[in-house]
């Protein structure tokens, strides 16, 4: 086998297969507080967060959506707004308030996902959870300021629920989540990136042109 012919077949199999196994991570689609669906912040105070939910809190009857908060700490933007129950940030008493995002891990390998992100909040971050188990390490006291955190275990396949939970010690009460990114493998099994085909083919493209070559050359007997 020529040393041209064996390096062709190399490119084919790093391509095609050692490729396949070595799968790139996806990042997960993950929102910052007070952003719309494209990741731009909010306009004007009292706006709807489409990502966050409270589902607790003194005074609340049931699960409402987070609203933008007209923030008396460090300023908004540029990836990201202090939320609350409303734009003044007026609670009924004092207590802890859990606002979670909701997000999904469809086609990836949740025992490789990773979350990291940076929060503050008025009072307190007593607690994050993933999915309702407590991630160690992840509070803060400071609003003004962000305090980095991440998580490293704790998702599952499919749809996946992360909780901050505030405890106010008094009006007014908020929370901001800022650089929140994550990523994951996709799962065994999935369809191979377009560059990995690519890479493929050229590994293919190389060997059909060594052969055809060496066919072409080969004296006659």
């Amino acid at each position: 086998m020529s040393k041209r012919f064996g390096q062709a077949l190399l490119i084919c199999f790093l391509g095609g297969f050692g490729a396949a196994g070595a799968l790139h991570a996806d990042a997960i689609t993950l929102f910052n507080t007070g952003v719309d669906a494209s990741g731009v912040d909010l306009v004007g105070a009292n706006v709807t967060d489409p990502h966050y939910t409270i589902l607790s809190g003194p005074g609340l009857g049931s699960a409402t959506s987070a609203v933008t908060f007209n923030c008396c700490y460090f300023a908004d933007g540029p990836t990201s707004r202090w939320i609350s129950v409303n734009s003044s940030g007026s609670t009924a008493s004092s207590g802890t308030y859990d606002f979670q995002l909701t997000f999904s891990l469809s086609g990836l390998n949740p025992a490789t996902a990773q979350i990291t992100g940076q929060f503050a909040a008025d009072n307190h971050i007593t607690a994050t959870k993933i999915n309702g188990t407590t991630v160690a390490g992840a509070t803060t006291d400071t609003f003004g300021a962000f305090t980095p955190f991440s998580i490293n275990s704790g998702f599952v396949a499919g749809t996946n629920t992360l909780d901050f939970l505030v405890l106010d010690d008094g009006a007014p009460m908020s929370l901001r989540v800022n650089a929140l990114a994550g990523t994951a493998n996709p799962l065994v099994g999935a369809v191979p990136e377009p560059s990995t085909w690519l890479t493929l083919g050229a590994g293919l493209l190389a060997l059909m042109s060594i052969v055809k070559l060496r066919t072409t050359t080969s004296p006659v007997r």
